[in-house]
């Protein structure tokens, strides 16, 4: 299976998604409606960093991310990492049991 979407919507917002090269898996780009994703990147880990860059997609489209930014700049990413480690692995679980039935 060969997952390698070209836009998602969040929250009603298109965003485009780039593959490039890059030392990063993933970066959000507001200001672009856009999502960068390593090149180098496939399969569940390429959906892990959808799901993170989504986060903060979120997180920019409701506000939140700008209270995080002034309360301290790295709350927002330990905040979205700590939904990769935590809630992620849960969803796609849960996904997986929902969806044998």
């Amino acid at each position: 299976m060969s997952y390698k979407p070209k836009e998602v919507t969040i929250a009603g917002q298109k965003f485009s998604i780039v593959y490039k090269q890059m030392k990063e898996y993933g970066e959000f780009d507001a200001d672009a409606n856009k999502i960068c994703i390593s090149n180098k990147i496939k399969g569940e880990v390429l959906l892990d960093t959808l799901v993170h860059e989504a986060f903060h997609a979120m997180l920019d489209i409701s506000g939140l991310g700008y209270i995080l930014e002034d309360v301290q700049p790295e709350l927002e990413e330990a905040l979205v990492r700590a939904y990769d480690h935590i809630l992620t692995p849960l969803v796609k679980e849960l996904y997986k049991d929902f969806y044998k039935k």
